[in-house]
């Protein structure tokens, strides 16, 4: 009873305590989700200085921009790519807006309806409205199309049509309101003389040097080690270095969807089954193109031009109308009927007039081309005269329509057959997709055989049976890979990084058993499209930013292949800045790279005491002298080792036969002589005026770019899409 009793007095407590124990599991499998609960998930695609972007206005401007280009793409229909180009368009619109109305607020900045009007009716027209209501046949800006157009906006055109107005009005007072911003910021910048002098200084004088270099690569990592407290340490000193750091790095394994066996024997078999149906039709080369995969090279072409296996099959001599047995071409199988033998010439010398579709509707130029080539014919017009005044070729109007003399193949495939199955004389109406073309064929130059071949061809692909083969191998690879996340109390005494350890390690031990190659991919940003030009690729970026390190992802089928990922790192930001957990490897890395360059600093400066000149240092260090020469304060690159500033303002303070040791660069340590300082021959004075143009072009770049550093940016679009 005793026992009892202390149970039930003890009872509340033990509640207490396990209730407390769930809500610390709870929280700490939120805090390994990188999620707080005193905070819920945002609703919000974004924020800019605390304005933010709801979801629902983002979709909404969207859907607007995506019916718009639906509406007046030649592509029509909306693409995953089309999709993700309009998302960044909306949200880097926001972005700026955001940014540049806080300016034009504090600044008085405003855009009337006058001003507006100025530029669609005006005597400002935009150039955007120039375009719109320029006619295609006389490239004449329509005034009168314009006002209809205005007077019926309301009620007399298309939704689409009065969006995507609208657009256009929009963009023309964002671009002027930013035009009326940069000049009044650009008015501000001025150029002193001081500047001038200082610029013209930069490149008076060249210095010719000779230099000793030692790469930090040469160094090896295992001799320097960096702690815990060092990586720490220099974490704190150089944290500007880590600054907007919001990245994921993955690694992954493909398994590409290659056709079998199986696919081969079907695509055989496919092919096999045309082949009476190919023999019989009268019209072999329609026939091949509509049922096969093959697009030839013209309708009379070189055995060369053809596949090495119809090439094969045709040396054995066949006769015209034959039809070959079904050929292998690496994937692709094939059937070859020929046609027809005939010599044709190997050159031709032509000239042409051009009726382009840009100016002219397919049915007109048609006409021209027909009227044209009926006169030319009767022999009422000069070629020349009449290509100079109506043809659209700028490249040959002006010689006459002269093309001068070209091989086969060189021309669009109507055009050249025109040309090369013709006689030297003809005068031939062809159409391109460049438009209508009057040819006349001038002369016609050597013979060789061609031959009209009609190829019937099929292209294995994988089918159901090698799809599902492939998956089943990606998915038992990524379930095997995938390593039990530990418990709230494993997190909690620290088994998730051992469990990351354990998944790297798995993974990399499954793909070098099945010979896969582990390919990285570092650096992930939430809003990628796709990675390492992985085709539709945005859902792995997705699954990046909501997985944990060591977790395995699904299989994802992108294009051609299976792909299976593993999450190495996570690298958040505070801030602004990047964690010291999130970047420890970049620390550690950028840390050991300073104890090199101290080192490889300390035994340069010893290894010179007591010398004059470079080349003793050198043969201490067993490297040779290298040679720098016409070095300037404002190069670019140092002698050999590209993009090396610190090397070149050392070059450029040299006086005489001065040594600068050490000398701590980006890629290594440098020792460095002056043999010869004197003026740049080459150069020119700095003119005041251009640099000051020079220095207010820029305005518009650097504002934005300075903006950007002032805002307070969120972007929140890889919780959406």
């Amino acid at each position: 009873m005793a026992t009892l009793e202390t149970l039930r007095n003890r009872a509340g407590v033990l509640v207490a305590a396990v209730i407390g124990l769930a809500l610390l599991a709870f929280i700490l499998g939120d805090f390994s989700q990188g999620r707080s609960v005193f905070s819920s998930d945002s609703a919000d695609v974004g924020s800019v200085d605390g304005t933010a972007l709801s979801y629902q206005n983002f979709q909404q401007m969207f859907d607007n921009q995506i019916n718009i280009m639906q509406a007046y793409s030649r592509e029509g229909a909306n693409t995953e790519a089309m999709s993700e180009q309009v998302r960044n368009q909306v949200w880097e619109r926001f972005v700026r807006q955001q940014m540049l109305e806080r300016e034009y607020d504090l600044l008085g900045l405003g855009f009337t309806t006058d001003e507006l009007s100025s530029y669609i009716i005006g005597n400002e027209i935009h150039p955007a409205v120039r375009q719109i209501f320029t006619n295609p046949q006389t490239q004449e800006f329509d005034r009168q199309q314009m006002l209809n157009f205005l007077q019926n906006l309301e009620s007399g055109v298309s939704p689409e049509q009065r969006a995507y107005w609208l657009e256009v009005e929009q963009e023309i007072m964002d671009e002027r309101m930013m035009q009326k911003y940069v000049t009044l910021v650009a008015k501000g910048l001025g150029v002193t003389k001081f500047d001038v002098a200082f610029q013209d200084s930069l490149a008076a004088s060249s210095v010719d040097a000779a230099y000793v270099f030692k790469p930090y690569s040469a160094e090896p990592d295992s001799l320097y080690k960096v702690s815990e407290a060092e990586a720490k340490a220099y974490y704190k000193q150089n944290r500007e270095k880590y600054r907007d750091m919001t990245r994921r790095d993955m690694a992954y394994v493909s398994f590409p969807l290659k056709p079998g066996e199986l696919d081969f024997e079907a695509a055989r078999e496919g092919l096999s089954k045309l082949a009476q149906e190919f023999m019989a039709t009268p019209e072999p080369m329609l026939f091949a193109q509509q049922n096969g995969d093959y697009r030839s090279k013209g309708a009379w072409v070189s055995e060369s031009d053809l596949p090495s296996s119809v090439a094969a099959w045709l040396a054995e001599g066949v006769a015209t109308d034959s039809l070959s047995p079904v050929l292998r071409e690496g994937d692709e199988f094939m059937m070859a009927r020929l046609i027809g033998r005939r010599s044709l010439p190997d050159s031709v010398k032509a000239r042409h007039i051009l009726f382009s579709f840009q100016k002219y509707p397919q049915a007109v130029a048609q006409q021209k081309a027909d009227s044209v080539a009926d006169l030319l014919r009767a022999g009422d017009g000069s070629f020349a005269a009449m290509a100079e005044e109506l043809s659209d070729d700028p490249g040959s109007k002006s010689q006459g329509g002269d093309l001068g003399w070209f091989a086969a193949g060189r021309m669009v495939q109507p055009f050249n057959d025109a040309c090369f199955e013709g006689r030297k004389g003809d005068i031939t109406v062809v159409t391109t997709t460049y438009g209508v073309h009057v040819i006349e064929i001038e002369d016609q130059g050597g013979s060789s055989p061609r031959l009209q071949v009609a190829i019937l061809s099929r292209k294995a692909e994988a089918g159901n049976h090698t799809y599902q083969t492939v998956f089943n191998q990606a998915s038992a690879f990524a379930s095997n890979a995938h390593v039990e996340a530990p418990s709230w109390w494993g997190r909690l005494t620290g088994k998730g990084a051992a469990r990351k350890e354990q998944a790297e390690q798995m993974f990399d031990s499954l793909a070098s058993a099945q010979n896969l190659p582990k390919l990285m991919a570092n650096g992930i940003e939430s809003t990628w499209a796709r990675i390492n030009g992985l085709d539709n690729s945005r859902e792995m970026v997705r699954w990046a930013y909501e997985a944990t390190p060591g977790d395995v992802s699904k299989v994802f089928e992108l294009g051609d292949q299976f792909v299976v990922a593993l999450l190495l790192r996570v690298r958040e930001s505070e801030d602004g800045y990047a964690t010291f957990e999130a970047v420890r490897d970049d620390v550690e890395r950028d840390a050991r790279l300073e104890m090199k360059r101290e080192a490889l600093g300390r035994r340069f400066a010893e290894a010179f005491k007591g010398q004059s000149d470079i080349n003793a240092l050198a043969s201490s260090l067993g490297e040779s002298v290298r040679r720098a020469d016409g070095i300037t304060f404002n190069a670019y690159a140092f002698g050999q080792e590209g993009f090396e500033p610190a090397a070149v303002g050392a070059a450029s303070a040299l006086k005489g036969a001065q040594v600068a040791v050490p000398v701590a660069g980006n890629a290594g340590v440098f020792a460095i002589q002056a043999e010869s300082v004197g003026a740049n021959a080459n150069h020119a004075p700095v003119d005041r005026a251009s640099l000051q143009d020079g220095l207010r072009r820029n305005v518009s770049y650097e504002v934005l770019g300075s903006l950007r550093d002032m805002s307070d940016i969120r972007d929140n679009r890889a919780r959406f899409f």
